[in-house]
């Protein structure tokens, strides 16, 4: 494929441009720890030596930063873009941009979180279905005491992962939520447990609906087999969160999706995790058939 030659040409160049100002940096670092051991032992003169290296050699640094940050764009604004374009027709990326956690927190399905980054927020349609997907990064703020009485803070994660929202054309009046595990940050207030046929889903996830009915509307045995495909494919956790015409599937599995090293080769090979990344989009919506009748307007 031209288009990966090219991006794997920008990068060696960058690669070698970052070497190369690392290399210079490390051995200025070098020398003004050599200097200022000398100005230890012997005259306090190589003091200026010292300062003028250390300081030559963070500029270096900053310049190798500044291309580990062209890298970074390059991945972002140009590579996955272009993986992005092959699988959708209409879509829209901004590794900047992501989901608000107000849209997250309102689920019921993970409490507020004390501080929250997102980013690699894609946005698009197949089949008809639309769909926002980003990172996100939830943090609760933990307060230690020692024996002393003194007080530490700290920010834990308890979310770490990614976050798709899929909207068709019918909207539900009641709601479901399916979380693996306990469940034991969702808010279950109005709502029943519902215990399926299957023994296995059933140890995997708790599930709680506005009624029994309108659960097993959703829970059908083949939803159960492909709700259990999907756990599979994820390490930690998986949640799903079914409301209006909106479906909310979180995946808690500590991962940064969409990040590449510079030291790796761009090739069909190393951006295999790229595209099952972004393969699952689609997958989930085909897999779950979001765009058969059920999940159409009823007008």
């Amino acid at each position: 494929m031209k288009e990966l030659v090219k991006l794997e040409e920008k990068r060696q160049k960058i690669l070698a441009d970052y070497r190369k100002e690392q290399k210079v940096a490390i051995i200025l670092m070098l020398a003004a720890i050599a200097f200022g051991a000398l100005a230890y032992f012997f005259e306090t003169f190589f003091f200026i030596f010292t300062a003028f290296a250390a300081i030559i050699a963070f500029v270096f640094f900053g310049k190798a930063v500044v291309h580990l940050n062209s890298f970074k764009k390059l991945v972002k604004e140009e590579l996955i873009m272009m993986l992005l374009k092959q699988q959708f027709e209409d879509v829209y990326y901004n590794h900047k941009d992501y989901i608000p956690s107000s849209r997250i927190v309102q689920t019921g399905m993970v409490k507020r979180p004390d501080r929250f980054h997102g980013e690699d927020y894609i946005k698009g349609s197949y089949k008809g279905v639309k769909f926002e997907v980003a990172d996100v990064d939830l943090k609760e703020r933990v307060e230690r005491r020692d024996s002393k009485g003194n007080v530490s803070v700290s920010y834990q994660t308890y979310f770490k992962g990614r976050w798709y929202i899929y909207q068709f054309g019918r909207t539900f009046k009641e709601v479901l939520k399916i979380v693996e595990g306990r469940g034991y940050q969702v808010n279950t207030r109005g709502l029943v447990k519902v215990d399926t046929e299957s023994i296995e889903f059933n140890k995997k996830f708790s599930i709680y609906a506005s009624t029994q009915e309108y659960g097993f509307y959703h829970i059908t045995s083949s939803m159960i087999e492909k709700f259990l495909e999907l756990e599979k494919l994820h390490r930690g956790s998986i949640l799903y969160y079914f409301s209006g015409n909106e479906l909310h599937i979180g995946v808690n599995d500590r991962k940064d999706y969409m990040e590449l090293s510079l030291k790796t080769p761009i090739n069909e090979e190393s951006l295999k995790s790229f595209i099952s990344d972004i393969d699952l989009i689609p997958a989930i919506i085909n897999e779950l058939r979001l765009d058969s009748s059920k999940f159409k307007s009823s007008l």
